[in-house]
């Protein structure tokens, strides 16, 4: 409509991570006429990516904790029952935590997010409805608890680490339940938008469960190259993921 009543207005549209499938659609949906198309790197060299299957998840999120003593974290999870009894359990053993989820009020949520903006908390606990719009560069860990939906989401949740451009940790923890679950969820969508949401699930759980470089994945699903044989910040460069020896 603003095409139509603006034709000669210009039109910039902006959004943090797409695919190109999805910058071609925001193109055609906008009416845009031959738009320059300008794409940033989407490569962070100084994230180091880590995926482990989730066995213990709160030995396995204590250990992240533990190598970032003091520091500022987030810690991902999939509902708003498991963002409670995880805040709940951390602030049992100490740790100086705050919880981030739609089912809060809004005084509630303010107040969680200022405390860890102003470092009166290290850990912030949340489902994805925490994280548009926070400026808080000195993240030095993401934590997934579990598998998110889309290898977008997951690089605009991990992104939100490091931005100060210092080393940043981001761990994902899955299950096999974690794609059980999504796909449940994605059952109740529109045709289309279940086929896609499928596609994009499987690459996700291929992420997960993958041998490859997290970076190299990662920018491969984005349509961009790695431009060097080992990124040296992620699990599998790192030699930190242990091969079968007899796979058959």
């Amino acid at each position: 409509v603003l095409r139509e009543i603006l034709p000669v207005i210009a039109i910039v549209a902006f959004t943090a991570t797409a695919t190109e499938a999805v910058r071609r659609d925001i193109a055609e949906q906008l009416l845009l006429d031959r738009p320059e198309v300008l794409v940033g790197n989407f490569d962070r060299p100084n994230l180091t990516y880590r995926v482990r299957r989730r066995t213990n998840a709160l030995r396995q999120i204590r250990d992240v904790l533990e190598r970032h003593t003091g520091e500022s974290g987030i810690i991902y999870c999939l509902r708003r029952a498991d963002v409670d009894a995880m805040t709940r359990t951390l602030a049992g053993q100490g740790y100086r935590v705050a919880p981030y989820h739609a089912g809060l009020t809004d005084e509630e949520r303010k107040r969680s997010q200022n405390a860890f903006i102003h470092e009166e908390a290290d850990i912030i606990v949340a489902t994805v409805a925490f994280g548009m719009g926070i400026d808080k560069s000195n993240v030095r860990y993401v934590i997934h608890a579990a598998m998110p939906k889309s290898l977008e989401h997951y690089q605009q949740e991990s992104g939100r680490a490091g931005r100060d451009g210092l080393e940043a940790e981001c761990c994902l923890l899955f299950s096999g339940a974690d794609y059980l679950t999504w796909k449940r969820i994605l059952e109740d969508s529109e045709p289309q938008m279940l086929e896609t949401g499928a596609a994009k699930l499987g690459s996700m759980y291929r992420y997960c469960t993958g041998a490859s470089c997290r970076h190299r994945a990662i920018l491969h699903y984005l349509d961009q190259i790695l431009d060097r044989d080992n990124c040296g910040a992620c699990d599998i460069c790192l030699s930190e993921v242990g091969g079968v020896t007899d796979a058959l």
